[in-house]
């Protein structure tokens, strides 16, 4: 049960930093959110696997 909670609260995330990405206007910040959401993405197939 926890398994399936926190994987929706990183896609919840996921989602959000999606959004920042596209809205984000500096490169340098898109870098690093674009590092988060690869981590996350990660996160989230681990618990799919």
């Amino acid at each position: 049960m926890a398994d399936r909670v926190e994987t929706l609260l990183f896609i919840k995330e996921l989602d959000r930093l999606l959004q920042d990405y596209s809205r984000c206007p500096d490169e340098h910040y898109k870098e690093l959110i674009k590092e988060d959401i690869l981590l996350l993405s990660e996160v989230v197939s681990s618990y799919d696997s």
